[in-house]
């Protein structure tokens, strides 16, 4: 994990960032909000970092906006952009086309970033039917904050794990009363 410092001013550059303050928004107008501070925050390559705001949700449905992400440019010193993850099977078009002419920021070098961004492509996926599931079995609030749990679970391992912010975690507390 960064040094605090170095973060905080990485999370302040993002945040007064105008591609954030749109995506945010744009959040709001669905009922929705951001937390202050990010779920997620790795160094990628060539200066990159990858910052990842959970939303305030806590019951969700195919749509619903469970996260803002964002790419920062450390040594340009700009937000490249933001745009939210939503629950649901599909994820954003840029994971299933690597290979497109777009630049990409890989969750972790090489072969093993391509592989990993696989992974959580077939984990949202599958993960959406067994929400579905649950959603029967003990009602939408418990099989929310279950999904949302592993959400920020399967988004971590994909950055190669040990890259979530302590105290972001907003559906962590949720899971645990959900397992008691």
């Amino acid at each position: 994990m960064p040094d605090a410092p170095e973060m905080l001013a990485i999370v302040r550059a993002v945040r007064s960032s105008e591609n954030f303050k749109s995506e945010l928004r744009y959040i709001r107008r669905g009922g929705y909000d951001v937390t202050e501070g990010p779920g997620l925050f790795k160094h990628l390559e060539r200066g990159l970092v990858r910052v990842v705001f959970p939303t305030t949700v806590a019951q969700v449905d195919a749509g619903t906006v469970v996260a803002l992400v964002c790419l920062y440019d450390t040594g340009e010193q700009y937000n490249v952009y933001a745009h939210t993850i939503c629950a649901g099977p599909g994820v954003n078009a840029l994971l299933k086309a690597i290979h497109s002419q777009m630049p990409v920021a890989l969750p972790q070098p090489g072969a093993t970033g391509e592989a990993a961004i696989a992974k959580f492509v077939a984990w949202k996926e599958a993960a959406w039917t067994r929400f579905l599931n649950e959603e029967l079995d003990v009602g939408p609030e418990k099989a929310s904050a279950i999904w949302i749990g592993n959400f920020w679970k399967a988004l971590d391992r994909m950055f190669g794990g040990g890259h979530l912010v302590s105290g972001q975690e907003p559906a962590t507390e949720s899971r645990r009363l959900v397992l008691k």
